[in-house]
Formats: structure tokens, C-alpha cells, sequence
């Protein structure tokens, strides 16, 4: 258990987190780290099992630990009811014969076996079965590892919702540093966000009162910093880069633990960015990666936050917003110098994300500001214009 003493109004913030090891040669520590289970059931796609997961099953073999390995065969893994009903269903033999007077003992931890997809179906299986949770990173490629809530397509839509905070997180940087390049932007894409993040959750505190915490945002902010100055070396896989950017997922993930929602890690960016991605869903395409569309929609409202600037009689939300300017500035740098992938390129998916992101989650953003002076629509449409100049 992490616990830390806080001059915001909750006093002190806790988090589930009982180890996170993050070092090169991390997997070869997994027989300490969990020798208190008797029964793991490992999860992973055929990608994360080859990066990481088959190496495990050995460590675990090598050191006479019970386990129980499923693979997904899917080409594309999503968060959604089918994955998760396949996680579920595997935990024990299919090919098992029923015997209802049999005692079937169900495994006493998950280990998820890498990033953001299983990460997400398997946190999600852990709530619902009441069991703990592990998972062993695979790619820099998303902020989630240490978060408190999923986000899980269902219904048509992709909601945020309760979920496990992992007790372990195991991030070898062995295997980290090679991910495929573009997880690698995806990750340092996300960790962005926390710029509009940021600036959001201060607007919701000012304009409708939310609960707001000085020092999750103060590390937020420094980490997010970190990665950015960081992410310029990403090209050269150096280990101390991943461990660097890895640490800052680390950060926005316990903020997310420590509250209880996800506001230390997102804001309007990644609401457009979810909503982007619904409509691949929707239509039966493969969606991009996560983090590259936070990306975009990142750079997307730091320009409706520039044109704010510029033509508010707001003062206040001036001075509020005046702090992240260089912040937007230094992204836009960031993202044209390592040429950064576009996500989405298409004027009407961009704008159609705009506007389905304002009724997407009941969220105070930059979203409802302009909803409520009346010009949403208009800045929806010059800050989309604007974006596609620049990509």
C-alpha cells in the first residue's frame, strides 16, 4: 500500500500499489515478487505473449509456480464484452470435464502480460472476481498501467469505469525498449494530454467548484515534463528514456488511484480522442493507437485554448490559461520535429469528435465552457481548420 500525506482536502491519498519494478531484467524478479501465490492465471495476446509472456511461463516453470496461460488468437484485441467473456471462460480448462461435486479452486492472481488493451480486460475481470491483480509491461505506450478504472467498449459507446489498481507492476526495459516505435510515440502521446488535462480540472475547480488536488496536478505536471524533454531520445531505445517515461506513467496512474477517477490523467483530449475512436468501432475498422489520437486531439485544443486566449474578456481564464501556452508550444514543437503520425486527417471525423465529445462524459472541460458562452460550434470549426494546416 502507497499512502501519502496532502495539504488538499482529502489530507492523505492511498493507493493498492504494493510493488512496481521498473529496471532492466525486471521479469527475473517475478518469482520474489509473487511468491506469495500459488495459482496465477496469465493473460496476453499473441504479440505481448511473444515480447514477454512466453518468457514468464518459463520463469514461472523454472521456479515451480502453478500457472495457467490463455492467448488471445485475435489479430485486434479490444477492451469489450467478447475479451473480457474470453478471459473469464479460460480460467479454467475448456476441454475440463464438468463434474458439479469437483471443487475447482479459481487462481488467486491475474497477470496481465502487456499494455493498454490487457491491462484494461484483465483489471476489469479482476474487480468483477474480487481477485488481485499484475501486470508485466510490455510497451511505453499508454498511462494506464497503475489506474484505478477501464475503459471498456460496450453498448456502442466507451465508458470509464470501475476497475482494480494493480498490487504489482513489472516494466522490464529489456523488453520495453523494443516495442514497435510507434507505441512508443503513442505513450509519450498520451503522457501530452496531462497539458489540457491539467488546465481543465483548474477551469472545473474555478467554475464549478471540483474537488482539485495542488500536488497530484504539481506531479503530473513534472513528469509530463520529464517525458517530454525525454522523448526526443525514444529514436535510440535507451533504456534510461523508457524508465524516465515509464516513471511518469507511474505518476498520472497512482493520481488516478489516489482520487478515484481518471481527472489526474485526462480531460477534453482524451474524451474527442475516445470518441475518435469509437467511430472506427463503429464502423468495423481497426482503431488507431490510443495514444497517438490523445496526441492530436491535444494539439486540436490547445488551439481552442490559444484562440481563447486571444479574444476572452474572461481575465481569469486568461491568467489560467496563459500558465500552459508554452507547454502547447513545446508539444506542437515536440510533434513536428519527431514527425509525429496524424490520427485521424479526415475534417468532418475530426469536427464529428468534437462535438460527439461534449455529451461523451458529463466532464467540465474547455468543452462546456464554450458550450455555455455560446460558441462551441464556432470554435469547433476554426480549431479544426487550423489543425489541418499544421498536420
Amino acid at each position: 500500500m502507497i499512502e501519502v500525506s496532502c495539504t488538499c482536502t482529502m489530507g492523505s491519498h492511498k493507493a493498492p500499489v504494493e510493488r512496481c519494478e521498473i529496471s532492466s531484467g525486471a521479469i527475473l524478479k517475478i518469482p520474489e515478487i509473487l511468491k506469495d501465490f500459488k495459482r496465477i492465471y496469465l493473460a496476453a495476446d499473441k504479440n505481448t505473449y511473444k515480447a514477454a509472456g512466453k518468457r514468464v511461463e518459463e520463469i514461472l516453470k523454472e521456479n515451480n509456480m502453478h500457472y495457467k496461460t490463455f492467448v488471445f488468437g485475435d489479430e485486434t484485441v479490444l477492451p469489450n464484452y467478447e475479451s473480457i467473456g474470453k478471459v473469464l471462460l479460460n480460467i479454467r480448462d475448456l476441454d475440463a470435464k464438468p463434474n458439479i461435486f469437483e471443487f475447482f479452486p479459481l487462481p488467486d492472481l491475474i497477470l496481465a502480460v502487456g499494455s493498454g488493451s490487457i491491462n484494461d480486460i484483465c483489471r476489469i475481470t479482476s474487480y468483477r472476481m474480487g481477485l488481485p491483480y499484475g501486470i508485466v509491461g510490455t510497451a511505453p505506450s499508454m498511462d494506464g498501467y497503475a489506474s484505478a478504472g477501464s475503459p471498456i467498449l460496450h453498448d456502442g459507446t466507451k465508458s470509464t469505469i470501475q476497475a482494480t489498481t494493480p498490487r504489482y507492476i513489472i516494466a522490464d526495459l529489456d523488453v520495453m525498449k523494443d516495442a514497435p516505435y510507434d507505441m512508443m510515440l503513442s505513450g509519450i502521446g498520451d503522457m501530452f494530454g496531462k497539458y489540457i488535462g491539467m488546465l481543465d480540472w483548474e477551469m472545473a475547480r474555478d467554475y464549478t467548484g471540483e474537488f482539485f488536488c495542488d500536488k497530484i496536478v504539481a506531479d503530473v505536471m513534472e513528469a509530463t515534463n520529464k517525458c517530454l524533454e525525454n522523448g526526443y531520445d525514444l529514436a535510440e531505445r535507451k533504456p534510461e528514456c523508457i524508465e524516465n517515461i515509464m516513471n511518469g506513467f507511474l505518476v498520472t496512474g497512482l493520481g488516478m488511484a489516489y482520487i478515484g477517477n481518471s481527472r489526474p490523467a485526462s480531460g477534453s483530449e482524451h474524451i474527442i480522442a475516445h470518441a475518435w475512436e469509437l467511430f472506427d468501432v463503429e464502423k468495423g475498422n481497426k482503431p488507431k493507437l490510443h495514444g497517438l489520437e490523445v496526441c492530436e486531439a491535444t494539439r486540436l485544443v490547445a488551439i481552442m485554448f490559444k484562440m481563447l486566449y486571444g479574444e476572452t474578456e474572461d481575465t481569469h481564464l486568461k491568467g489560467l490559461i496563459e500558465k500552459y501556452i508554452p507547454y502547447f508550444d513545446a508539444v506542437e514543437e515536440f510533434c513536428k520535429k519527431m514527425k509525429v503520425p496524424p490520427a485521424v486527417t479526415d475534417r468532418e471525423t475530426i469536427l464529428a469528435g468534437i462535438k460527439r465529445g461534449l455529451i461523451l462524459r458529463d466532464r467540465y472541460t474547455v468543452l462546456f465552457y464554450l458550450r455555455d458562452i455560446g460558441k462551441f460550434d464556432e470554435y469547433a470549426e476554426r480549431a479544426t481548420d487550423e489543425l489541418l494546416k499544421i498536420l
